[in-house]
């Protein structure tokens, strides 16, 4: 029995208006109720279209060329259909578009377009993680298409409907969410360059309501404490109890998915006090994220000698301006000045140098004093190499120390028993909470993070060194009214004990001299 041959024409395809308000012509192949259709790169207006004979009207100035063109296309796809005719294997309406497509599309794609917006910003803007964020979209849509290239025309409503319900069946809505953005974007760019006329996305509903709710970890005074002592009892108070056993370390650092990145390892220390010392000092740095702890070098941390004001106005009080200034309390800070990466926010971060022994001492990074140029240029934190300071090897580096933190962070908290977890961004979330509860100023809070103030409370001015200082103290549990309330009544009561005792051995010592006088 002799079977069909499949049904090759070009028709205008009228379902797409182009920029120019013309509408591609396309090649159509129907065979066993399939309909496939190829772009020849040509377009027409309706009025210069002949439906009947299917070919661009005489009237066209470029009729006689895009009519050949045309014939050219017909003729391609038959001798196609004739070659393989018979054949064991076969064909399809879907194989025999994809065997006669050119290697270059005739068109703008989804694929080439996002390519193209990967290479703008791996390549322009050297916005790394901006371009991943595009790749990512570009694998996914081509695990979902089958690698199936797709012209832009043909992503219909229809299309990303399916899309969308296969992003449900993979990822959590935040992520779904993320997606749809980063297909938004590229179809904006399309309708900018004028590839297409208007977006499939314009008032699209999604089939599912979105929960991109995201639950923020914020890490009570006391949480945060007991991950300072679990560091403490485990690498000791300077940071060098435990000597790390490299072998070891090397099983922590790597998995099969980073073993090849070995040019990338951060530090030779235990990933996991590696990790803690981070997430702690981010902590103490006022909630500095990641990115910027990472950019920190030796010479951004100024060393600022603070005056105890409390007890100077006290020995003024009780005694003399000289008696007060002979006897004053100096504590040592650190003063930091940076810029946040994700804002480029001014940013001022006073912290107690004696609290971050413990976790700058294992990175070789406390060098006071130090004038050697070329030793400040040192990174504080071991995630970027100053020898190797290229925009793409510091984004590699830094999604690395990402994905090796989360993780350690998330063995720590199963040790000490934090059973909701932690990642790395709770230590940013835990200082602005704790501060907040301690009702320290909002605008305090905005500057020490490096939010802009004028979001908060426009009229506020910046807070100076003594309310940093204060408002730090709060994030920690010697800062806390009620353990400052205990500690001055235990303290009072050591001061009536001893005084107790002092007026006791003061009347022994007085009988004893009353007795022996009695006696003379």
């Amino acid at each position: 029995m002799k079977r069909n041959l499949p049904s090759i024409s070009v028709i205008l395809y009228k379902s797409k208006v182009l920029a120019n308000g013309e509408y591609p012509i396309m090649l159509r192949v129907s065979y066993n109720g399939q309909r496939k259709y190829k772009s020849i790169g040509l377009s027409c207006s309706e009025k210069n279209w002949n439906e009947k004979k299917r070919e661009v009207r005489q009237s066209h100035p470029m009729a006689s060329n895009m009519n050949t063109i045309i014939r050219a296309e017909i003729d391609k796809a038959n001798r196609y259909v004739m070659g393989v005719e018979g054949q064991k294997h076969g064909y399809s309406a879907n194989s025999i578009v994809k065997a006669i497509s050119k290697s270059e599309p005739t068109t703008h794609t989804l694929f080439s377009l996002i390519e193209e917006r990967i290479s703008f910003f791996r390549d322009t803007t050297k916005k790394f993680n901006t371009a991943s964020g595009y790749r990512t979209l570009l694998n996914i849509i081509k695990r979902f298409n089958s690698d199936e290239d797709i012209e832009l025309f043909d992503i219909t409503k229809a299309w990303i409907n399916d899309f969308e319900l296969y992003l449900h069946s993979k990822y959590a809505d935040n992520s779904v969410r993320k997606f749809f953005d980063c297909l938004k974007s590229v179809l904006n760019y399309a309708i900018a360059k004028e590839y297409i006329n208007e977006s499939p996305l314009k008032n699209y509903k999604f089939i599912k309501e979105l929960d991109c709710t995201t639950r923020k970890r914020a890490l009570s005074i006391a949480e945060i404490t007991t991950l300072m002592q679990y560091y403490y009892d485990t690498y000791g108070f300077i940071g060098t109890k435990t000597r790390p056993n490299l072998e070891k370390t090397k099983v922590h650092y790597w998995n099969q998915k980073f073993k090849p990145r070995g040019t990338t390892k951060l530090t030779p220390i235990d990933a996991e006090q590696f990790s803690l010392a981070l997430f702690i000092c981010s902590y103490l740095f006022q909630g500095l994220a990641l990115v910027d702890l990472a950019k920190l070098k030796l010479k951004d941390l100024k060393i600022k000698k603070v005056v105890n004001q409390k007890k100077w106005l006290q020995d003024l009080a009780e005694h003399d301006v000289e008696y007060a200034n002979n006897h004053k309390e100096i504590t040592e800070y650190y003063e930091i000045n940076t810029k946040r990466e994700k804002t480029n926010h001014p940013t001022r971060i006073v912290c107690e140098a004696s609290l971050l022994i413990p976790y700058l001492n294992p990175f070789g990074s406390i060098v006071l004093g130090c004038e050697d140029e070329d030793e400040l240029e040192e990174y504080v934190f071991p995630i970027y190499d100053k020898n190797n300071d290229d925009e793409y090897a510091k984004y590699g580096r830094m999604r690395y120390a990402i994905y090796l933190v989360n993780v350690n962070l998330k063995r720590v908290a199963q040790r000490v028993g934090l059973d909701d977890g932690i990642t790395f961004y709770s230590a940013r979330h835990s200082y602005a909470s704790n501060l907040y509860h301690s009702n320290v100023p909002v605008g305090l809070i905005a500057q020490n993070m490096g939010r802009n103030p004028a979001d908060i409370e426009t009229y506020l001015k910046e807070f100076d060194t003594d309310s940093i200082i204060a408002a730090n103290e709060t994030t920690l549990f010697t800062g806390q009214g009620e353990y400052i309330k205990t500690m001055e009544e235990v303290k009072k009561k050591r001061r009536l004990e001893l005084l107790r005792q002092s007026e006791l051995s003061f009347n022994s010592d007085t009988k004893k001299e009353d007795d022996a006088n009695g006696d003379a």
